[in-house]
């Protein structure tokens, strides 16, 4: 219970950006640990992540966003094009906040 799950932080890439970098054989290993193997990436580690026991889950935007390494906040170790990217305008609208307050809802993390 006292624990927090993360599907990133700002100094990794984006679900999106580590599930590119991946070969094919450690992502039929990641798919055999997602609830739903079928469901794509980065919802299907959202979906876990939601559904862990963890007391707090944390979703960074550019995974709800579903964004690759491009919009990657931070690299560490290097000093340029760090903390520089934006949410596009409009980006988090009202199909987003459905999708994604259903799946807190299904993991009765509604408070």
């Amino acid at each position: 219970e006292r624990s927090v799950v993360y599907t990133g932080t700002h100094d990794n890439d984006t679900t999106m950006g580590w599930w590119h970098s991946l070969d094919e054989p450690t992502r039929d290993a990641v798919r055999r640990l997602l609830l739903d193997p079928d469901e794509a990436m980065p919802w299907a580690l959202i979906r876990l992540a939601l559904a862990s026991t963890a007391r707090l889950a944390v979703v960074p935007a550019q995974d709800l966003l579903g964004l690759g390494s491009e919009s990657r906040m931070n690299t560490p170790g290097t000093d340029e094009g760090n903390w520089g990217w934006r949410a596009p305008a409009g980006a988090f609208d009202a199909p987003l906040a459905a999708r994604v307050r259903a799946l807190v809802a299904e993991a009765d993390r509604l408070v």
